[in-house]
């Protein structure tokens, strides 16, 4: 019984972005400055993860813990990221068993998909796979030359990401919905766009992710959204890169998985 709620607990892992709220209408006379460039942050954040290096496919291998509600499980997980968008989490959990999460592709051609221990691969939705930035190693899939033509991305200032009080550079990422597909009648592609947002709070001095933000919706079709908010800390140089030893992911305020890095290999 402890497996079953576990696993199905493993069922909502992937990342989209917060609703929105209907904007406060300001006086005529009044106009809102448009966000600026993130250009010059994005270039500081290569510059701190890799000397501005490209960095093609990282692979991080650690220990991961896995909390739902009152249950816990914990073992092994292997993160594989790559530049051109495409992911894979493996996770190998004391009770659960295995777990394996994909993503190939980015932007609106990116598909995902999880496979639990009996190995069958299940199709995660759009809505929950269209993302512009992994989410356990950010800077791979952000870095400047290698940026989508279909990825928009704001430098907001300095403000709070998250649930936390601290101040961050804050850069949002959105896919634009003219490029991506016409959509379907419970998705349009304006509405897809608009779940694809992620917000990234990048440490004031370092420039390095610390935490991240955006939305899931859950596997049962409810259109209620999970927040998903991650940190990243321990950062340690391995081959002139950047990595973060601690990842903690918390699913609407409650921690959900933690994962420390033991071993980093970079191509």
């Amino acid at each position: 019984m402890r497996k079953n709620i576990l696993l199905r607990g493993l069922f909502t892992l992937f990342s989209i972005a917060p609703l929105t709220t209907s904007p406060i209408v300001a006086p005529a006379q009044q106009s809102t400055p448009a966000p600026a460039s993130a250009t010059g942050a994005l270039s500081q954040m290569a510059a701190s993860f890799s000397g501005g290096q490209i960095v093609g496919q990282v692979q991080l291998t650690g220990t991961a813990t896995w909390t739902l509600g009152s249950l816990q499980d914990s073992g092994t997980v292997t993160l594989t990221a790559s530049s051109s968008g495409s992911s894979q989490m493996q996770l190998n959990l004391a009770s659960t068993g295995q777990r394996t999460e994909t993503q190939t592709g980015a932007g609106s051609s990116a598909m995902c998909q999880w496979a639990g221990p009996d190995g069958i691969g299940h199709q995660i939705s759009a809505n929950n796979c269209w993302r512009s930035a992994l989410w356990f190693l950010p800077p791979v899939s952000l870095q400047p030359s290698l940026l989508a033509a279909n990825v928009g991305i704001v430098d907001l200032g300095e403000s709070t990401v998250g649930s936390g009080s601290s101040i961050y550079r804050h850069l949002q990422s959105t896919l634009i919905s003219s490029e991506l597909p016409t959509g379907s009648p419970t998705s349009p592609a304006g509405t897809l766009s608009a779940q694809s947002t992620e917000d990234f709070g990048l440490d004031p001095n370092s420039f390095l992710p610390a935490v991240l933000t955006y939305s899931i919706l859950p596997d049962s079709g409810s259109s209620i959204p999970i927040v998903v908010e991650v940190h990243f800390s321990n950062y340690q140089t391995v081959n002139g890169v950047q990595v973060p030893f601690l990842i903690q992911r918390y699913m609407n305020g409650s921690l959900q998985l933690v994962i420390t890095i033991n071993s980093v290999q970079i191509n």
